[in-house]
């Protein structure tokens, strides 16, 4: 039932990093991104694996050169009738050589009775290869740090996931194409649906688009 959350728990894998890791870019001092993801885990469907669409809308801004805000609202979450945000922050301490990025983000999903916090603090590195392609992996490492709800409690409260990134530069538009390996140590036999898993965890695979609303092309 929706009132308990269990709905959340078929995005068990999904529910920390949603969207693409899109600030592994810097967005620039003063300037704002406007970004939007799809995808997820994979589930056999059909006989067929088939990317749960977990969707975000976000907004980032940049504070410095060298640090970013940002902020995203969960659609997919909302259609099944709960609300969900995230805020995070993201620091780029090389970001002359855009080789590193630092991130915190803490998540929050609710719909009346219950709601459960979340934290995602996360590191990733990206190089530029081409004019027009960055690549990039890195690690997020989702953790659950409140819920009002008992069902969530029984859920594992870390999953760890690793990401490679591609991303195409075309102007101010960027493509972003990351597979992932999501809830590494988390046993994805244990819930619903069948998700894709080596072993342990569960592949995935995340589409995002971002642009540079006022800055130059990053």
């Amino acid at each position: 039932m929706i009132c308990d959350l269990r709905i959340l728990a078929i995005f068990l894998f999904a529910l920390c990093g949603c969207g693409t890791t899109q600030l592994l870019r810097p967005v620039g001092a003063g300037q704002t991104r406007a970004s939007v993801s799809l995808g997820g885990p994979l589930i056999v469907f059909g006989g067929a694996p088939v990317a749960l669409p977990v969707s975000t809308l976000g907004l980032a801004h940049g504070v410095t050169d060298s640090l970013d805000v940002h902020g995203d609202l969960h659609p997919t979450a909302a259609a099944f009738g709960v609300a969900g945000l995230d805020l995070g922050v993201a620091w780029h301490p090389l970001r002359r050589r855009r080789a590193l990025t630092l991130g915190f983000d803490a998540y929050g999903f609710g719909n009346g009775p219950d709601a459960v916090l979340l934290a995602d603090p996360w590191i990733g590195g990206q190089a530029r290869v081409a004019p027009w392609l960055s690549l990039g992996a890195g690690a997020h490492l989702g953790l659950r740090v409140a819920t009002t709800s008992s069902y969530q409690r029984g859920l594992t409260p870390v999953a760890p996931t690793l990401f490679l990134q591609a991303a195409f530069h075309l102007g101010r538009t960027t493509i972003e194409v990351e597979p992932r390996w999501y809830g590494i140590g988390s046993c994805a036999d244990c819930t619903a649906p069948d998700y894709l898993s080596p072993g342990t965890g569960a592949l995935g695979l995340v589409l995002g688009l971002s642009y540079d609303v006022n800055g130059a092309a990053r």
